[in-house]
């Protein structure tokens, strides 16, 4: 009984911590200004007249719309959809046996394994109607985009390659291998786009990316109130759990150590 307690102990301490850095993202969305892009371009600008060009850094958002560079549109890697961010995964499906834990008998367990994954770091502009900002991805997620491929293809027995632009990839497919699982997200040109980081010229250019000393970052592809509803329900969610959890894991071991 006392394992299980201490197994509640530590779902406790990670809901706990889950629920802090929800609270953290949500706080530093409600505390951060939201600017037209003409504004924070008339504040680098100022920056600069001061202090020289390198030197400006600002914590900020932005919101308008995703549009793609200066180098034109992207192409998804697998479903070669037209957007300015991408992202895939593809996910092994096996099956193996395994021993139970005397030893006595097999049994045959299901388990899988990412095999390849991969996000687009080209930048794209935000538009809000005042101008447009360049905004660096880097290897951050973009919440809410839009999956446009989810598909198990079942192994043959013959082995699988995978083509993406001049990249040939061996998947494998050994014995065991059940199938593999192919996904896809991508934002398109135009879509609603919501940016919370630091804007900063350390680079040559204004641009919009992850804070240089660490800090929250965040890419949607939705509205700044739709990321604050799911962050608080996550912070409660997360509270009730670790609140439950701590309870039932100490009555556990308290009663493990009077018996």
């Amino acid at each position: 009984m006392i394992w299980v307690g201490l197994a509640g102990l530590v779902v406790a301490v990670c809901c706990a911590y889950l629920a802090r850095t929800a609270n953290a993202r949500a706080r530093a969305m409600e505390s951060t200004e939201t600017l037209p892009v003409r504004e924070l371009k008339a504040l680098h600008e100022a920056a600069a007249e001061a202090a020289g060009p390198g030197h400006f850094r600002y914590r900020c958002e932005v919101a308008g719309q995703a549009l793609p560079h200066k180098n034109g549109v992207l192409r998804s890697e697998l479903e070669n959809q037209e957007c300015v961010w991408h992202r895939h995964r593809i996910t092994r499906k096996y099956e193996e046996s395994y021993r139970n834990g005397t030893g006595s008998s097999r049994r045959r367990r299901t388990g899988t394994e990412v095999v390849a994954q991969n996000s687009s770091t080209t930048a794209f502009f935000v538009e809000d109607g005042t101008g447009r900002m360049v905004v660096r991805p880097g290897n951050e997620e973009f919440i809410g985009a839009e999956k446009v491929l989810d598909r198990f293809e079942p192994h043959t027995g013959n082995g699988t390659r995978l083509t993406l632009g001049p990249v040939s990839l061996d998947l494998g497919g050994g014995n065991g291998t059940l199938g593999y699982r192919r996904e896809e997200w991508i934002v398109r040109p135009g879509s609603r786009t919501y940016v919370h980081g630091e804007a900063s010229d350390a680079g040559g250019r204004l641009a919009l990316g992850a804070p240089a000393e660490g800090g929250v970052f965040v890419l949607a592809a939705k509205s700044e109130e739709e990321l604050l509803r799911a962050e608080n329900h996550r912070v409660l969610g997360y509270g009730v759990g670790s609140g439950l959890a701590a309870l039932v894991g100490a009555a556990l071991v308290v009663l493990d150590l009077l018996h």
